[in-house]
Parts: C-alpha cells; sequence; structure tokens
C-alpha cells in the first residue's frame, strides 16, 4: 500500500545528500518525538500539510444503447497475437502457439450459430433509422448546407469494451458465437499474415486491429480476408471490407459491427464472422484538406451538450474521440507499442504540487 502524504518544506530539503532518509523532515515527524512531549511543529508559520484523496473518475451511467447483457462482474483479459508471443520461450514455440490460435480463430470465422447480442432485449438500444445524423458540407458559395446521411444498420445493441463477457461466459454459451457492436478508436494496425487453412488448402491474409474506448484498452480483432487473388475474394462485401481497412490509422474512430467473440487461453478477443462483420470510419482528425473524413464531421462535435438528444452513435463516438484526443499520440507508428497509449496528455497537476 502506497500513501501520497504531499511533499516536504523546500528549506528542510538537503540537496548534498545523495541518500535515502531514514528519518523523518518537517513537517514530518516521528512519533517517538511527539510521544517525548517535543514540539510537532518547529515554526508555527509553516502551512500544515494538505492530504488529498485521490479519486478515481466517476463513469457515466449507461447510455439507453447499451445492453444489460454486455454487463458482467469481472473484466475479461483481453488477447493480442503480440502479447501471445510474448509469453513464449522461443520462436519454435511461438509459431506453434500462433498457429493453435488461427486454428481455432478460423473454426469461430467459418460458424453460422451467431448470438446477437441485446436482440433478446428490447428494441430501445437498436440504431437504425433514428441515428440520422445531419451534417454539414461547404457549397460553392461558401456557406454551409446540411446534409442528412444514411444510417447505419446495427443488428443488437453497441458494448463498452468494459462490459465484454468473461471466457467463461463465452464457453458457456458453446456451440453459439457471441457478436458485439463496437465504437472504439484504432491503436495499432498490424501487417497482415498470410496462412494458409489446413482442411480445404485455402490462403487467408489475417489483420489484426488493436482498439481501444474511454472505458477499456488493447482489444484485438482478427479480421479475416481471403487472398486477393482467390475466388472467395472476389465479393462486394469482402472489397468493401478489405477497402476499409486500407485507409485506417492509428486514432481512427470506428464502427465494428458484428464482432465475433471467443476466447483463447482464457483470454477474449474478437473476430470477423465470414459475411457479416463490417468496419466502417466513423471520424478521424485530417492531415490536410485533401484526407478523406469518416462518417462524421468536426461539425457534428461542436455542440454545447454533450449528450442531449443527440443520436446513440454520435454520443458514444463523441466519448471515444474526447479519450482519443486526451491519451492516444498521433505520432504512433502501425502496429506500435500498446503501452505507449495509456499516458495522458496534458493532465494538469495541482498548483501547490512540487
Amino acid at each position: 500500500m502506497i500513501f501520497l502524504v504531499g511533499s516536504p518544506l523546500p528549506s528542510s530539503l538537503d540537496w548534498e545528500n545523495d541518500e535515502l532518509l531514514n528519518t523523518p523532515i518537517p513537517p514530518f515527524y516521528d512519533i517517538e518525538i511527539a510521544s517525548q512531549g517535543q514540539p510537532v511543529l518547529a515554526d508555527l508559520d509553516q502551512p500544515r500539510v494538505k492530504w488529498r484523496v485521490l479519486q478515481s473518475l466517476p463513469r457515466s451511467q449507461p447510455d439507453d444503447i447499451h445492453s444489460t447483457f454486455c454487463f458482467g462482474p469481472e473484466d475479461p483479459n483481453f488477447l493480442t497475437t503480440n502479447q501471445l508471443v510474448k509469453n513464449c520461450n522461443d520462436a519454435t514455440q511461438g509459431n506453434s502457439v500462433l498457429s493453435e490460435f488461427y486454428n481455432h480463430s478460423f473454426s469461430m470465422h467459418e460458424k453460422n450459430e451467431i448470438l446477437i447480442s441485446g436482440l433478446e432485449s428490447s428494441t430501445q438500444g437498436s440504431a437504425t433509422s433514428s441515428d440520422i445524423v445531419l451534417s454539414t458540407i461547404n457549397s460553392s458559395e461558401g456557406a454551409e448546407i446540411s446534409e442528412p446521411r444514411a444510417p447505419f444498420q446495427i443488428n443488437g445493441t453497441l458494448c463498452d469494451l468494459q462490459d465484454l463477457p468473461t471466457p467463461a461466459h463465452l464457453e458457456s454459451i458453446v456451440p453459439q458465437t457471441m457478436s458485439v457492436n463496437l465504437i472504439a478508436a484504432v491503436i495499432a494496425i498490424h501487417p497482415p499474415r498470410r496462412v494458409v487453412t489446413r482442411q480445404w488448402k485455402t490462403e487467408f491474409d489475417i489483420i489484426e486491429l488493436v482498439v481501444g474506448d474511454e472505458t477499456r484498452t488493447g482489444f484485438g480483432v482478427n479480421i479475416w480476408l481471403p487472398a486477393e487473388r482467390s475466388t472467395a475474394a472476389k465479393t462486394k462485401q469482402i472489397d468493401r471490407l478489405r477497402q476499409s481497412l486500407r485507409v485506417l490509422r492509428p486514432q481512427d474512430i470506428v464502427l465494428l459491427r458484428t464482432v465475433g467473440l471467443s476466447s483463447f487461453q482464457n483470454q477474449v478477443y474478437g473476430q470477423t464472422l465470414r459475411g457479416m462483420t463490417q468496419v466502417d470510419l466513423l471520424h478521424r482528425r485530417p492531415v490536410d484538406v485533401t484526407d478523406a473524413g469518416g462518417y462524421y464531421r468536426e461539425s457534428n462535435f461542436d455542440f454545447d451538450n454533450l449528450d442531449g438528444d443527440q443520436p446513440l452513435l454520435l454520443q458514444k463516438a463523441r466519448r471515444v474521440r474526447k479519450w482519443v484526443l486526451e491519451f492516444t499520440s498521433p505520432t504512433d507508428p502501425v502496429g506500435g507499442s500498446i503501452p505507449g497509449m495509456s499516458t495522458p496528455h496534458g493532465h494538469q497537476l495541482p498548483p501547490d504540487t512540487q
């Protein structure tokens, strides 16, 4: 246990001493000194130590779009392939574990018994025609005009990453596969891995997205794509998914629809489900005027009320965007390290902190 009790007085600091202190210094005193009747404060003009209680940020109440089906009593551990290999003793063991993991993931990818979270509850959380967003574009005269954009059709509800189910729950519903919808920020995009399935000898490219939101981070999603030269790759759905991934970069806010959930080595991960999973770019910070934006433009986030009567998708996207601006760096490379994403930017300490 660590007690943060404040800082010592500047006048009591000895800059010539490079060793650890064995006795308290003012304004902190040993209990024995106080018991002997000696004054505890040598100078009454010195201010007393200020004590603070460090509290975690209160979590806002879940929106109606979040289904209680997603909430669980404990937070699951998230799985990424980098961490999976890092836990192995050597490269041979790492390749063996990766092969086992990909076999497990591919069997989930091909399943057709899908349990869509939230469908068994009321339709209060479904994001359909009620989520039409009025975006603004610049006309030739320079004035802003509103243009309705087609809504996203979402089966089920949105889940925060902290509310994903545990491995025990996912195993309890086998052979069904649970799927969720997520709005999250891209933390890393790992280069594609070419694999060949054992049974059908079919080539696939696996692209892993590592995403996070304002509740948790480090969630890995495996995207299975048939090799471009294969016949299976020549479908409209595969082309759309591949094109969506090509334009993504770290800090992009995306909508992941119908992501399958599974567990491996008691850790939860996400992946595509054949013919069902979609990835849509919701918002990004453009690097220049030619940079393509997402579904939401900057003007969609310029409302005075953070929640209000705005569409639920926009409310979640706004919270993720705020988290991105405060906790991520725009210079993180593709496939970058996850731990570096947890450092807040611009957080100010109390004014009397030394």
